[in-house]
């Protein structure tokens, strides 16, 4: 491995994952492909997480560990592990999730390849916490046609999970873009900036093993857990509910700024539309409801 440039960076971003992220890095230290750099950014963890990380970072020099002065939020955290990036692919890894040994050879190999492409995802077995498999997800369209405005109008009207935001990604590509914006929805909106930047690879071969709590019965959910929007970044906290109207607005955005065929731009400015104002017509007006409710409330306070 260089001193300086990887091939690979992996970003880590973690907020009290003690327990599960030994399981995480064993994985990514454990690849085929050595050259790489692991970059762990600790979120002002109140438990254990900064002493296993600091285990790790002694006895290979491959892992660096960084600690936040305050809680980022999500979207800050994982920024900042690509802000300490220095390779040319990079990578989000979630603390509790594991991946097979050839992940990143697999990956890296058809970014290499096609110069043309941006990321290379693959399929993914979602587990829970038990790491028991009970679900998997697969890529639905091809994303890797020429046309920009293709990729663009099948990305927004396929994707459900946004399981590529965890995919390998050409770096270059990546500082283009303002990074995972802390809204809901950001990470869709990122991932649809890239798709106009260049041809998505898909690899149909399970190489993500994704962590997400399965209901079970009898299990209640937990009512203290803090919204998306504030997870996401702190700074949410009291904000009206818009996430139909921000990705609307954003993937609008998008467009307009795009290198496209004025065609192009008029279609996919329909497409958008018809896309979240229509399709999503439903969760628009009841955004407008509730964000009208909020509003009342806080004028007769």
């Amino acid at each position: 491995m260089t001193a300086r440039t990887p091939l690979v960076s992996v970003g880590v971003p973690v907020y009290n994952g003690a327990d599960l992220l030994p399981q995480a890095l064993d994985a990514l230290l454990a690849q085929d492909l050595e050259d790489l750099e692991v970059i762990v950014c600790d979120n002002a963890s109140q438990d254990a997480t900064g002493d296993v990380a600091r285990e790790y970072a002694a006895r290979d020099d491959r892992v660096r560990y960084y600690r936040n002065d305050r809680n980022l939020g999500l979207s800050g955290n994982f920024n900042r592990t690509f802000e300490l990036a220095r390779g040319k692919y990079f990578k989000w890894a979630a603390h509790d999730d594991w991946h097979p040994k050839h992940l990143l050879r697999t990956t890296t190999d058809v970014l290499e390849d096609d110069p043309s492409a941006v990321i290379c995802a693959t399929a993914v077995a979602i587990m829970d916490d038990d790491g028991v498999v009970f679900d998997e997800w697969h890529p639905s369209v091809d994303l890797r046609t020429p046309g920009p405005h293709i990729r663009f109008h099948r990305l927004i009207w396929s994707l459900d999970e946004t399981h590529p935001l965890f995919a390998v990604m050409r770096s270059d590509a990546l500082r283009r873009t303002p990074l995972y914006r802390p809204f809901v929805g950001g990470d869709r909106v990122l991932l649809a900036q890239l798709a106009l930047m260049g041809r998505i690879w898909q690899v149909d071969e399970i190489l993500h093993h994704y962590r997400q709590a399965r209901m079970r019965p009898g299990v209640k959910v937990p009512t203290h857990r803090l919204p998306q929007a504030v997870i996401l970044d702190p700074a949410n906290q009291g904000k009206l509910p818009s996430r139909t109207w921000r990705l609307c607005s954003e993937h609008l955005r998008l467009v307009w700024r795009a290198r496209l065929a004025p065609q192009h731009k008029l279609w996919l400015t329909a497409d958008v539309l018809a896309r979240f104002g229509v399709k999503d017509s439903r969760r628009l007006a009841a955004e407008a409801y509730h964000s009208g409710r909020i509003l009342a409330a806080r004028a007769r306070a």
